[in-house]
């Protein structure tokens, strides 16, 4: 019945055979003779015609010539498509489909059918780059894609759901706007040159895993009815987010998973693809695979959906939190992200045999996530990858922004563009960042000591680039305000970013090469931080005094209004104390002492700029109590003092003192041998309990418990929360080692209140 209305078609072992002859890039004639001397001149008459000496034989040579270029053009995407694993193709050169009564068929150049669609292609190109009118071969396309489409619902009467794409591939044509509009308008795909390379390098990476990305682009948003799936899944919640797991046969799952981002489609994206699914592995797993292997674990994805078509979930039994029914999963292509399990997954595209996959083929084991936040999304991906194979975090950062470069959804696309600013800060041997930063295959050093993780968190904290709410990207100093032009925005915001850090590299040289070693602090991942949040501030103090949002202007103009106002605080650092930047690193490492260190970088400029006035400058500076700190310092001592006498005085009378037996029992032994290293460096110096540390005193208490809770546990209700009744004791080492160190700056005013209620506490509870 086929036939009628299309063909001739080929199937199973006919499209091997078919793609064999397609793959050439000649064609082929032999010439005989009944002698050497009129073969010899038959060959001369070839040549002249284009022929050129392939093989020769005792009785005939065999001639080659390059096929013709629209004819090379026809059989390098018709092999593409073979590849991919359609079922049936069309045959030959004359494969033709039924357009009406009456009406000569219509040729078709590629023809490709799978279960569940139908891609049909038209081929044309240039012999040299450049412009050719598309709109004859539209047209022709749209009068008869009705006919067309009738002619495939007849030839499948069972399969009444097959989707169908008409497609234009072209080779050196340089397509002009309005075609482009006229294709979309009739719901043609186009694909050019460079698209056609991309995809015959994504079959030797996917294998016929490949083709469900290509359906991907094909059928962009669009249901598949033959992708319809319904699960037995169970429904929990880990971490606030909701989660299902279900088994399902990989083949089904392959069909809508994807690991790099539908809206990428050119060779750069390939070098994602094989970091991250090396072919290597993929036979490795392969070869498991078809030797009657399984795979117990979890595959993890993040199932893309809209807000008009959520995931559906029936409940059949509710058990507390958790529920147990059927999931229908999304009938899209790639709309299952893997953020776990690519390898397990894609090796079943390299298992696969001719005939598909075997019908005994074990199910997978997947745990999926409905819309998980792009930020969250990529944490997992990071955590799970980098632990379970120990991948670096920056490879995996890099990976992360590759794979969903362009992204069509906000979120995705946000966290690739501050992950790809971040790499390429690291990457562009221009970037005052340049090899900086931990990546694969780089140790850790006092100067390489930058991560991209921290720096990409850098970027999102002081939202440089913007900000995302509701799904939408609201602009930052650093972009372009054009929020879907990633390209823009990296290239802007590199730029900024490049030449703002250059001046603290430029002219503090020597303190930017130090990086974490000793006395360094502005090349830290703290110290970087702390300069996002001053550049934030910065724009946001022009924007409030001359009106100019720099969103609005280019990278120069950018720079230009931000410069005079870093090079007050370049012009700090050249005459700071060396006691005076280690205060700023030794704020600690919290968002909260990041920022803490970014305002005390603001107190400079705002010194030389007195309308400076950043949001929450002037409450930081007004929590600073330079007197209080004095007094907390007497305080600290005097705690310290009280609570050396108690302990020591209770494990004196527990255990005695022959033999020194209290400090044998009662000490820790770690504590003890700690003790006497530093009892022995002071060559022997006072007594053994002098080196105590105030930190020691947990672990002493902890171990002798029974013997202080009543006192150590201070005003506690529950004397047995042994952890919970000395955190007091860790609180007041944080700030003795900021008190014992004048350099590390002044107290709040809320660790001076703190280290006040201790000290009235203890002297009360103390005897």
């Amino acid at each position: 019945m086929t036939d009628q209305f299309l063909g001739p078609l080929v199937s199973g072992d006919e499209i091997t055979a078919e793609l064999k002859r397609r793959k050439k890039k000649d064609v082929y004639k032999s010439v005989s003779g009944s002698s050497k001397k009129l073969i010899a001149a038959k060959v001369r008459l070839a040549e002249a015609e284009g022929w050129r000496t392939f093989k020769k034989y005792v009785k005939s040579t065999r001639m080659a010539k390059a096929k013709p270029s629209d004819e090379q053009l026809e059989d390098e995407v018709w092999s593409i498509l073979a590849q991919m694993g359609f079922k049936e193709m069309s045959k030959g050169r004359q494969f033709t489909v039924a357009v009406g009564d009456g009406l000569p068929p219509r040729q078709i150049d590629a023809f490709a059918k799978d279960d569940e669609t139908v891609i049909i292609v038209e081929c044309t190109r240039r012999n040299t780059p450049g412009k050719k009118s598309m709109d004859e071969l539209i047209q022709k396309i749209r009068a008869n894609r009705e006919n067309i489409l009738n002619s495939i619902r007849k030839a499948y009467d069972r399969q009444v759901n097959l989707k169908v794409k008409h497609v234009i591939a072209t080779r050196n044509i340089s397509w002009g706007d309005a075609d482009l509009a006229k294709c979309k308008q009739a719901q043609i795909a186009v694909i050019t040159g460079g698209e056609l390379n991309y995809y015959a390098k994504l079959v030797q990476n996917l294998k016929h895993a490949a083709r469900y990305q290509f359906l991907a682009h094909m059928f962009e948003g669009q249901k598949i009815e033959g992708l319809a799936k319904e699960v037995v899944a169970t429904r929990g919640n880990m971490g606030g987010e909701t989660f299902y797991t279900f088994l399902i046969r990989p083949d089904e799952l392959l069909k809508i998973a994807y690991v790099g981002h539908k809206a990428s489609r050119d060779i750069e994206n390939l070098e994602t693809y094989q970091r991250m699914l090396q072919p290597r592995r993929l036979k490795r797993i392969a070869e498991y695979i078809n030797g009657g292997g399984k795979f117990p674990t979890n595959i993890v994805v993040n199932l893309k959906t809209s807000r008009r078509n959520k995931l559906r979930f029936d409940v059949k039994y509710k058990y507390g939190e958790e529920a147990l029914g059927t999931l229908d999963l999304p009938p899209i292509y790639a709309s299952a992200w893997i953020i776990d399990g690519q390898h397990r997954l894609y090796g079943y595209a390299y298992a696969r045999g001719k005939d598909g996959f075997n019908q005994d083929s074990s199910a997978l084991p997947v745990l999926a996530y409905e819309n998980l936040p792009a930020e969250k999304e990529m944490n997992l991906f990071i955590d799970i990858n980098s632990k379970q194979v120990k991948v670096s975090t920056g490879l995996l950062v890099e990976l992360y922004a590759d794979l969903h470069w362009r992204s069509s959804d906000p979120e995705e696309a946000f966290q690739a563009l501050l992950s790809r600013i971040a790499s390429r800060l690291n990457s562009e041997k221009t970037s005052p960042l340049h090899d900086r930063m931990v990546v694969t295959g780089k140790k850790k050093n006092p100067y390489r000591c930058l991560t991209q993780t921290s720096i990409r968190d850098g970027l999102s904290v002081a939202k440089l680039l913007g900000t995302l709410s509701k799904r939408e990207i609201a602009p930052g100093p650093l972009s372009t305000g054009r929020a879907d032009d990633y390209d823009a925005n990296l290239k802007k915001g590199l730029a900024v970013l490049s030449e703002c850090l250059s001046m603290f590299a430029t002219e503090l040289t020597n303190h930017w090469k130090l990086g974490d070693g000793s006395g360094g602090y502005l090349c830290t991942n703290n110290g970087i931080r702390a300069l996002f949040h001053v550049i934030k501030d910065l724009a946001d103090h022009i924007r409030q005094q001359e009106g100019a949002d720099l969103y609005l202007s280019n990278a120069d103009e950018t720079i230009t209004a931000i410069k005079p106002y870093l090079q007050v605080l370049i012009d700090y650092y050249k005459s700071a104390s060396g006691q005076e930047v280690q205060a700023f690193r030794r704020i600690g490492s919290s968002l909260t002492a990041v920022r803490q260190q970014a305002y005390g970088m603001e107190a400079q400029i705002q010194n030389k700029h007195p309308n400076f006035k950043p949001a929450g400058l002037q409450e930081y500076l007004d929590s600073l109590d330079e007197k209080g700190t004095e007094e907390t310092r007497t305080k600290v001592l005097r705690i310290q003092k009280r609570i050396f006498d108690y302990v020591i005085d209770v494990l004196k009378k527990e255990y005695g003192t022959k033999d020194k037996a209290w400090w044998v029992r009662g000490v820790p032994s770690k504590i003890r041998i700690d003790c006497s290293g530093r009892w022995e460096a002071k060559n022997r110096e006072g007594e053994e309990e002098g080196q105590l540390y105030l930190l020691n005193y947990v672990d002493i208490c902890i171990q002798n418990w029974d013997l202080v809770k009543y006192v150590i546990s201070l005003d506690a209700n529950d004397k047995e929360a042994k952890k919970a009744n000395t955190k007091w004791i860790k609180d007041l080492n944080d700030v003795r080692n900021k008190v014992s160190h004048p350099e590390q700056g002044v107290l709040n005013t809320v660790q001076v209140a703190k280290v006040k209620e201790i000290y009235d506490k203890v002297e009360a509870y103390f005897p």
